[in-house]
Parts: structure tokens; C-alpha cells; sequence
């Protein structure tokens, strides 16, 4: 199926957004609050009601990370998954390592998605299936042969199981790679794997808007991608690869 249009679509809303926040928030995002290890800001809400804006044509339902206690989305379908600023602190605290991401899933499935990274201000789209791109340019997973040579990212999401047990099974996981890297912002790990600087990328209990359109750029550039349910709603275990080995 050609999904053209809706790409066109989710890579509009994903600049506009990028537009909307580099212009009005850099200096400022707004914090609403700060409680634990979360933190919502006005801007995550302003570009979420812009991207809302730019994919209300489209008629088909949206998950997003701001109003999804609101949404009653079939997510058995098709439906837009959006994360419209992740990596809020580092947005707040001015680390560059932070995007905008829109995808389009259907039912457990990525069809496609739009990511900007905002400092860098470069554009990655991709369509499984057909490829994926940086700024119109063709991207691809790496072919490092084994965890041994590997860099994996991850993360530690706000509402993670950190206890001991937890704790300890995470580091046996991770602990074969020959480098880990956490950068706060689970939508660039992704898309560092689907261009190659990454091998891997692994987050439990992660939000699915968080990584949506991160998988469906690595599985567009040639990677594989496994998706598993989390501990409580909209949660998942995410797990991606070049490909070549597994995790």
C-alpha cells in the first residue's frame, strides 16, 4: 500500500512542532510540574495541540502522550502514536538531544514514522517496507556482527521498576555489549540505530508513544524490532537491532 500521503502528513506535523518549540520554548518550555522522575512542561502540550492540528485531516484516531487519558483511540487499527517533545529535560535543562516524533501503527504493527531532531534540525522519516531517509537521504542499520563489538542504547523510564531484582536482571542484559549509552531521549536512540551509529536499543516498561516512531524507522532501515507489553497501560518492553544478532 502506498503510504505516501501519510507521510507527507506525520513529516509536516513532526517540523511544524519542531518549529513551534525551537521558536517559542527554547528559552523557556514552561514547567508545569516535576514530581519524581517526571516532568511536564507547556511546550510538550502546545506541540502536542499542533501535531493534533496537522493530523486532524486524516481522520484516523491518535494516542499521544499529553492527552491519552482523553483519548478512546482503537489502537486495534490504524492510529497515530505521538510523542510531541521527548526528552522534555534535557529540552529544559538545554542538552541537545531531544525530537519530535509521529508515527503510524497499525493495530501492534508500525507502518511508518516522522522524526525531527531539533538541535540538528534534520528530518527522519521512514516507511516499512520502502526505506527510511534523513532529510531525503537513505538510512541503514549497521552490520556489526555480535554484542561483543556493540553499542546499545536504553534507558530508565519514569515509572520503571527500579527494586534490586529488577536492577540486577537489567544489568545481566546488558552487560555482553562492548558500550552502553543512555542519551534521555528514547526517539534519537532509535533513529541512532536506524542510521547506524547505534546496533541496538533495549527500554522496559517504556511508553509506546515514546518509541513508536523510533521502531518503525529501524525496521524500515533493514533492522528488526520486538515489541512486548509492559507492566501497565500503553507500556511496553521495546527491544531493536541491526538485524544480525539479538539481544
Amino acid at each position: 500500500m502506498n503510504w505516501s500521503t501519510e507521510l507527507q502528513r506525520a513529516s509536516h506535523a513532526a517540523t511544524k512542532a519542531a518549529t513551534l518549540l525551537m521558536t517559542s520554548f527554547a528559552s523557556d518550555a514552561g514547567i508545569d510540574h516535576a514530581r519524581g522522575h517526571d516532568i511536564k512542561t507547556r511546550a510538550d502540550v502546545a506541540a502536542e495541540a499542533c501535531i493534533k492540528e496537522c493530523l486532524a485531516p486524516s481522520n484516523i484516531p491518535m494516542l499521544a502522550e499529553e492527552t491519552c487519558g482523553e483519548c478512546d483511540a482503537d489502537t486495534t487499527g490504524l492510529h497515530w502514536l505521538v510523542d510531541p517533545l521527548d526528552g522534555t529535560m534535557n529540552f529544559v535543562r538545554g542538552l541537545p538531544v531531544c525530537a519530535v516524533s509521529v508515527a503510524l501503527w497499525e493495530g501492534n504493527r508500525p507502518i511508518l514514522g516522522a522524526v525531527y531532531d531539533l538541535w540538528r534540525h534534520q528530518l527522519y522519516t521512514g516507511c516499512c517496507g520502502q526505506g527510511a531517509w534523513c532529510d531525503g537521504e537513505p538510512i541503514h542499520v549497521s552490520s556489526i556482527p555480535d554484542r561483543g563489538q556493540a553499542i546499545l542504547a536504553t534507558g530508565f523510564p519514569t515509572d520503571r521498576d527500579y527494586g534490586h531484582a529488577a536492577l540486577e536482571q537489567f544489568i545481566h542484559r546488558i552487560q555482553a555489549f562492548k558500550k552502553i549509552r543512555m542519551l534521555g531521549s528514547a526517539t534519537l536512540s532509535l533513529v541512532f540505530v536506524a542510521n547506524g551509529t547505534f546496533d541496538a536499543y533495549f527500554e522496559e516498561d517504556i511508553m509506546l508513544w515514546d518509541v513508536a516512531a523510533g521502531l518503525a524507522l529501524v525496521a524500515a532501515a533493514g533492522g528488526e524490532i520486538e515489541v512486548q507489553a509492559g507492566s501497565f497501560k500503553h507500556a511496553v518492553t521495546a527491544t531493536a537491532t541491526n538485524g544480525i544478532f539479538s539481544i
